[in-house]
């Protein structure tokens, strides 16, 4: 698999960067070409002026030739600007007269032109030779003199160089900053998917309301138009699961009701005690659907897409959390556990569902009573002390395994070895509900060090 992140910023990038740096190498191409070219041209015209020189200053004496060459022009053949010149003139018969006599000659080719340029290897080093034809007197018919002149190429390669580096250099920089302006230009025409990623995130799970398409490029729309179709589906498909779970729930409850208050009667009437022991076991199968049935009720209303999802009012929940607490009072007792409400005189008002919160409270003290053995404490408790709302019950029964902790909000996932009657669906639904409200539920140790204590962490109302 692919380390490497691929973004549609590095994408662009490459494609627009990619021909820009293949330009500029094809661009520094053409340019070594051009500028050794425009060196060449140069250094070769001042050449053949050093040689148009010296043919000037052939002379002609007792029938003998020769070259009458001022100081000043033997001193700029030895050491000129650019390094010494090499030359050599030859006779019409191809007599040596003067200079360097190992000066290489002109090739075949070029024996008889009147101006030949051509390249050699002299004294171990690479030179450019310019071969200049001069009469000795025109119309004489004695022949011409071969007037040699040469250079070290090195010093048209360092100028060629020169020249080089200041075209392609500035080039570099256009391309770097371009690269740099796609790189930012890219990041500002981002801003639109950025935006739609910013809707997204600020969403709850709850919330699978079309997306907000009128700010957005023409470019991005259809893709928040795919996405708001992708979440009207989900929607309907939501609905259409919820309103199936509630309408076989709400099928279920009336003959569950029946069969349990049959149960009842025949319990009543009953005295062998061997019916009587299957009626018991069929009564406690009826409380146990009755009390599926109305999870799954519950479970349909806390999910996404249900009409309840949506409402929010303030709620005190201190208030509630101790009304709560008070009806289940009598349960607590029945079993002989100590169910008791701490407020620590903290009051928060949140923006909440009343009928779902105290249902998420419902699930958590029934869990708490359903795991505490006989004579055990739980307590109810309102906690504010870090600045967050938050709603705790307390147990101390055996508590809960730490590779245990996440497990148990899974639907109809109950802890092996399990003794407490339930449906697995409880934890579930208190998840289900605090993350609808934006809040948090945690499965931490009893304060003391035994025990289980869920807390949820509320979002507090401005």
């Amino acid at each position: 698999m692919n380390s490497r992140i691929r973004t549609l910023r590095n994408q662009l990038l490459l494609w627009v960067s990619a021909p820009l740096l293949a330009l500029w190498i094809i661009s520094t191409i053409i340019d070594h070409d051009v500028a050794t070219a425009f060196v060449n041209l140069n250094y070769d015209r001042e050449l053949l002026d050093t040689a148009l020189d010296l043919g000037r200053n052939v002379r002609e004496a007792n029938n003998q030739l020769y070259l009458d060459l001022p100081q000043p022009v033997i001193e700029m053949l030895i050491s000129g600007e650019q390094g010494r010149y090499y030359y050599r003139a030859n006779g019409p018969s191809g007599e040596y007269i003067t200079g360097d006599p190992d000066l290489p000659d002109p090739p075949d080719g070029a024996q008889t032109d009147r101006v030949s340029y051509y390249d050699a290897i002299y004294r171990n080093e690479q030179i450019r030779v310019v071969g200049l034809r001069v009469p000795v007197r025109p119309g004489s018919g004695k022949g011409a003199l071969l007037i040699q002149v040469a250079e070290k190429t090195r010093l048209r390669d360092e100028f060629a160089r020169q020249i080089l580096l200041k075209m392609i250099v500035p080039q570099g920089i256009l391309v770097v900053l371009a690269t740099l302006t796609v790189w930012f230009g890219v990041g500002i025409g981002l801003r639109a998917l950025t935006s739609i990623r910013g809707q997204i995130e600020r969403r709850s799970h709850v919330d699978l309301s079309p997306l907000r398409s009128d700010e957005a490029p023409a470019e991005v729309r259809p893709l928040i138009g795919a996405m708001n179709e992708l979440l009207s589906r989900l929607s309907a498909a939501l609905t259409g699961q919820q309103r199936f779970i509630a309408d076989a729930a709400h099928q279920l409850r009336t003959p569950i009701a029946a069969l349990k208050a049959q149960a009842e009667l025949a319990l009543r009437e009953v005295s062998d005690e061997k019916n009587r022991a299957t009626l018991q076991q069929l009564h406690a199968a009826a409380e146990h659907a009755s009390r599926l049935v109305s999870q799954l009720l519950t479970l349909a209303r806390a999910e996404p897409g249900s009409h309840r999802s949506v409402l929010r009012e303030p709620v005190e929940i201190s208030a509630l959390a101790r009304e709560v607490a008070m009806e289940w009072v009598p349960q607590a007792l029945q079993r002989g556990i100590d169910l008791g409400f701490d407020d620590g005189s903290v009051a928060t008002t949140v923006s909440a569902d009343p009928f779902l919160i105290r249902e998420l409270l419902n699930n958590l003290i029934d869990n708490a009573l359903n795991y505490t053995p006989e004579g055990g404490q739980v307590t109810v408790r309102i906690a504010g002390g870090t600045g967050v709302p938050a709603l705790e019950i307390e147990d101390n029964g055996p508590g809960i395994p730490a590779e245990e902790r996440e497990r148990v909000f899974e639907r109809f996932y109950r802890i092996p070895d399990s003794r407490a009657d339930g449906c697995g669906l409880g934890l579930a639904i208190v998840r289900e509900i605090a993350q609808g409200h934006g809040a948090r539920v945690e499965v931490l140790p009893g304060r003391e060090g035994r025990g289980t204590l869920m807390r949820v962490s509320f979002v507090v109302t401005r």
